[in-house]
């Protein structure tokens, strides 16, 4: 499966709790499956964990293609988002594809978010989203920095409407929003604004992320 970037990306799990001299932490968490051709073909996850104002978003994609027994493709992504009061403040992201290494970092500065990527470095001006996609709120942002070799995407979105997103429990009433330029997929959010998944195309077939579990709402972690 080769697509010309896999972007992946994550929701929610609320936890609470208290200790002497250390201030409340909630974490919230999703993992999705993603199905291609019929095939699971791999697992993302991710977390976030929120103290004071400070947010750390953590997400691990894995992913492997199998053909007659032989590796056709395989990505691995490991990348960490320091968040404050919905501003990206830091990203350090590595990413494999197959063999191949490349990686995201960036950190605010006071022109714009400085990133160092395998494809783009530079600065991005402006308040950029991700391509971790935990909440709509990315939606009303036209830059998403690719978690996986930092290129700064231009995008435009626009909601279709009413749709179903697939879980292992059923099918759960989801909106559906369209995301083109340069990349293309499909978002799906519930009412409350929890990501419930995702659709693309690679490799002339639709790939859908599948919600294995969550806890919390992800959204609401990162907007309080």
């Amino acid at each position: 499966m080769n697509r010309r970037k896999l972007l992946i990306g994550t929701c929610a799990s609320v936890f609470a709790g208290v200790y002497p001299s250390i201030s409340l932490a909630e974490q919230a968490s999703t993992y999705f499956s993603l199905i291609w051709r019929g095939l699971d073909v791999g697992v993302s996850r991710i977390n976030l964990s929120k103290s004071g104002k400070t947010l750390v978003a953590k997400v691990d994609v894995e992913l492997s293609v199998k053909i007659l027994n032989f590796d056709a493709f395989s990505y691995k992504l490991k990348n960490k988002e320091t968040w404050e009061s919905g501003t990206l403040i830091k990203l350090n992201s590595e990413t494999l594809v197959g063999k191949k290494k490349e990686f995201a970092k960036g950190k605010r500065t006071s022109k714009g978010f400085l990133v160092e990527g395998s494809k783009f470095s530079g600065l991005v001006k402006g308040n950029p989203a991700t391509t971790s996609y935990f909440s709509p709120d990315f939606l009303k942002r036209n830059i998403w920095i690719s978690t996986q070799d930092g290129d700064p995407l231009s995008v435009s979105t626009s909601k279709v409407g009413a749709d179903m997103a697939k879980s292992v429990n059923g099918d759960l009433p989801a909106t559906l929003w369209k995301v083109t330029g340069d990349i293309e997929l499909d978002l799906l959010y519930s009412e409350e604004g929890k990501w419930l998944g995702s659709r693309f195309y690679a490799a002339g077939s639709q790939a859908e992320f599948i919600l294995s579990s969550s806890r919390g709402n992800m959204h609401s972690l990162w907007k309080a």
